[in-house]
């Protein structure tokens, strides 16, 4: 039978185990409390039996009684009219002269009796039982314990298997938990509905609804700034031409400072327009296959590419290990954040600084470094790099804040991990990347 259902799932584990439990138990109480009932009708017997053999003039033997019960816990009197005793079973205890009609409670020795008296019809005798209190408290205590303590164990036992059972049948709801907690930010895939119970059905199609919608929001966003930074470099790129056309010779000093600021923003805002256009295009394409690559080639392109903003600034570019190694990468993407990395780490380093890519082959993935002499990035806001527009306080370079932002976007569509630290062997920035093999 298929368990398509939670509670179903729950409901065949539970009552059968529930009755199980019970059918258990209840034989367990039913052959305690018969133990006990019996020890004590058997010493019963024994002494209306021994009751009768002395007023026949004959005795039985002890030997025939259970050992949990002696002789002395019962006996038998019958009384004449006048109060006299005709037969007494025991001397062990010695009754009153009156005793009202009924059961009540005589104080002997260090003992408690309970006894009753039953009055003749015809003769005026009275016939007298008796049975030490303890022996009817014990009776009362073990009936109770017997009853009791499996009930007890009953309860703890249901208590543990009701958590057990529906722990069992709600996995599938932590299954699905932990499945879209595990999730990339950027995995918007539909979450499959086979093997899931009834209950879940619905609310997985519902996500999967939630998901189209906001894989669609966001396509929409990408395509708005992918449209928009083109529309905006068309115009830059006019007003710039038509500013570098003008004869420079022609105009005055401040005039002509005018125009170089103005060649200046139109370039920061090309910049940012590549950045963005940049971005756009980093958030597309999650789901293109990735397979193995050489990295050195990658490598030496990258740092071929920055080679020249290096040699302005006269900081040394270098790569360290440099073999064959390949990983499961797309060698577009890692060029474009080996290019940020490098290109950032240029820029924050100071002149005659130094600049070097780091490559190691562990036993499960490969680690590239990118490490800089520049000043660093403070603890507090490691984090903060990767978020876009995000600039630290003080920094003096220009940039539009979106290179890390991009580089992360990247990563995470490579399965990238990527951190920041400091390096040991410069002093400024670590910037490490690990792919997978």
């Amino acid at each position: 039978m298929k368990l398509s259902s939670i509670r179903r799932r729950i409901l065949i584990f539970l009552i059968p185990l529930l009755f199980v439990v019970w059918g258990v138990f209840s034989a367990i109480v039913y052959n305690l409390t018969e133990e006990e009932l019996y020890e004590t009708h058997d010493a019963q017997t024994f002494q209306l039996a021994s009751v009768i053999a002395q007023l026949q003039g004959d005795t039985i033997s002890s030997e025939h009684l259970d050992e949990h019960h002696v002789i002395g816990d019962y006996f038998v009197v019958i009384r004449d009219a006048s109060g006299n005793d005709i037969y007494k079973s025991s001397d062990k205890v010695v009754l009153p002269k009156t005793l009202k009609p009924g059961v009540q409670e005589i104080e002997h020795g260090r003992d408690d009796w309970v006894v009753w008296n039953f009055p003749g019809q015809k003769t005026g005798q009275h016939y007298i039982i008796g049975v030490i209190f303890d022996e009817a408290i014990e009776l009362a205590d073990q009936t109770v314990a017997t009853v009791s303590i499996p009930l007890a164990l009953v309860l703890v036992f249901s208590i543990i298997a009701t958590i057990f059972i529906v722990k069992r049948g709600l996995r599938p709801l932590t299954a699905l938990s932990e499945t879209l907690a595990t999730r990339e930010p950027g995995n918007l895939g539909k979450v499959t509905t086979e093997k899931q119970p009834d209950e879940l059905v619905p609310i997985v199609d519902s996500l999967n609804m939630l998901f189209d919608k906001i894989e669609e929001h966001l396509a929409r966003e990408q395509r708005f700034i992918d449209d928009a930074a083109h529309e905006i470099r068309t115009p830059l790129t006019v007003v710039k031409a038509q500013c570098q056309v003008i004869e420079r010779e022609t105009l005055d000093d401040a005039t002509r400072l005018r125009f170089d600021n103005i060649i200046e923003g139109v370039d920061r805002a090309t910049h940012l327009a590549a950045k963005l256009l940049e971005h756009a295009r980093a958030g597309q394409d999650t789901h293109k296959e990735i397979t193995e690559h050489d990295l050195l080639p990658v490598l030496q392109e990258s740092l071929a590419q920055q080679a020249h903003a290096a040699l302005d600034k006269n900081v040394e570019l270098q790569l360290l290990q440099s073999e064959h190694v390949e990983a499961v990468v797309d060698p577009e993407d890692l060029g474009a954040v080996l290019g940020n990395l490098i290109g950032n780490a240029i820029r924050h380093t100071p002149v005659d600084g130094q600049v070097i890519v780091v490559l190691n082959r562990d036993a499960d993935h490969i680690q590239l470094s990118v490490e800089d002499s520049g000043p660093g990035v403070p603890e507090e806001f490691r984090e903060k790099v990767f978020e876009r527009f995000f600039r630290m306080p003080g920094q003096s370079s220009s940039g539009a804040g979106l290179g890390l932002s991009i580089t992360q976007t990247l990563c995470r569509r490579n399965g990238i991990e990527i951190s920041i630290g400091k390096s040991e062997r410069l002093g400024g920035a670590c910037f490490v990347l690990k792919l997978k093999k």
